[in-house]
């Protein structure tokens, strides 16, 4: 039987980027629902900050550790079944969160929403790297980007709102449970390209995991990562935290703070221009990417060390300072995920993704958001806890200029080696 290579025409590419990017905002509000209700949360179940920053990092531990398994079946099952699974469970977890009566078991329930959530990031980049030309990748993958940031703004103002007009911060877990578990019975109709084996190779095979080899040579794989754990350390830290600094600093109520932080994070929504303009500068320059990715980490510092030390100074300069720096970093979001995609073989791209989300996430983010309630905790809580624990992320986020710029050296040579041919399922 002749193998067709697997081609998808303007509507079908369309429509799966349509799709997973849904679904994907879906799976940010359903997470980021908890930043606008934790202190509601916090107090009913009377909790430390450290325990609270602990139920955020719960998801980000679930996300980290079962991200490999995921990526792992994304490569060598079919992408279409594994984001059906991860977005049943997930969906179900978020329902499960609004049944939790103490600590223990909202750490269970966060921790399975993290674990539903686990891979489809990479797994759903593999399935778009290949579903569009590579000349335009940082602009598809900034648009997947952008639906996350916008389901994480949709469940900030309207887990706020819901909160605030009912009372009860269970309300917005009951209503954000059902929306992922539509989508995913669509995805399973979408096109899809095999799996690379061999006839007769078993899903887990021996061949197949003696290829890990490939991924940790390279170069322009390891330093992105590297940097992106820099990167997570300040970028998420100020996703948790910032709702709980505008109640504390500025005595505002869940609606106002998840209404004020939701406004200054539309301009992530602006993922794709930086996409856009990484595309266009890859053109002119042969590390085009990952020099675009050292000059907004650079203009990020700047901004979010300003907005840090502007707290309880009117809360308008320190929501532009934010918002400023907020705007560089959803510049660089697509970027760093592109070019992993672009030095990796699509026969190992989830993978690869996955391996460095685990990285990322548990040594970056997951690190990041605990250390600064942790050190909130030791200066006495408040806002003034909150300020220094941000404070203290950003000598760790400059070194993601350092490693980017070394990345510059090494990603031409190795994006080069690198083919995107992958046949069709059926």
């Amino acid at each position: 039987m002749v193998e067709k290579k697997f081609e998808v025409g303007k509507g079908s590419a369309v429509t799966i980027l349509i799709i997973l990017s849904l679904l994907w905002l879906i799976n940010f509000a359903d997470r980021s629902i908890m930043t606008v209700v934790l202190e509601a949360v916090k107090a009913d179940l009377k909790l430390t900050d450290a325990q609270a920053g602990g139920l955020v990092a719960m998801v980000t531990a679930g996300i980290a550790i079962l991200t490999i398994p995921a990526s792992i079946f994304g490569d060598r099952w079919a992408r279409r079944k594994v984001i059906t699974v991860m977005a049943l469970i997930w969906s179900a977890a978020t329902l499960a969160t609004a049944f939790c009566m103490n600590l223990g078991q909202m750490l269970v329930a966060r921790f399975l929403v993290g674990a539903g959530e686990a891979g489809y990031s990479p797994v759903g980049q593999a399935w778009l790297s290949v579903t569009f030309r590579k000349e335009i990748r940082s602009l598809i993958i900034g648009i997947f980007f952008a639906f996350s940031q916008l389901g994480m703004v949709i469940g900030l103002m309207a887990g706020g709102w819901l909160l605030t007009t009912t009372g009860d911060w269970r309300v917005p877990f009951y209503v954000f449970g059902i929306p992922g578990m539509i989508l995913a019975i669509i995805v399973l109709f979408l096109p899809d390209y095999r799996t690379v084996r061999e006839q007769g190779e078993a899903v887990l095979s021996k061949k197949y995991f003696q290829s890990w080899a490939a991924i940790f040579k390279c170069k322009s794989y390891l330093l992105p990562t590297i940097s992106g754990i820099f990167f997570l350390t300040t970028v998420v830290a100020v996703t948790v935290w910032t709702p709980a600094i505008l109640m504390r600093a500025y005595n505002m109520d869940a609606a106002e703070a998840g209404r004020g932080y939701g406004l200054v994070s539309l301009v992530l929504l602006l993922a794709p221009l930086g996409g856009f303009i990484a595309d266009r500068w890859q053109k002119r320059h042969k590390s085009g990417r990952p020099l675009f990715m050292t000059l907004t980490v650079f203009l990020a510092l700047i901004a979010f060390a300003a907005a840090f030390f502007s707290i309880g100074q009117p809360v308008q300069l320190f929501l532009v300072l934010l918002g400023l720096g907020t705007f560089f970093v959803a510049l660089n979001l697509p970027v760093g995920f592109t070019v992993v995609n672009d030095v990796i073989a699509p026969g190992l791209r989830s993978t690869a993704l996955g391996i460095s989300t685990l990285v990322m996430q548990l040594f970056g983010a997951t690190l990041g958001t605990v250390a600064v309630g942790a050190i909130s905790d030791r200066l006495g809580g408040g806002a003034s806890g909150l300020q220094w624990g941000l404070i203290w992320t950003l000598p760790v986020f400059a070194l993601a200029i350092v490693t980017n710029f070394i990345l510059s050296r090494y990603y031409h040579q190795d994006s080069a080696k690198c083919n995107d041919l992958v046949y069709a399922e059926k």
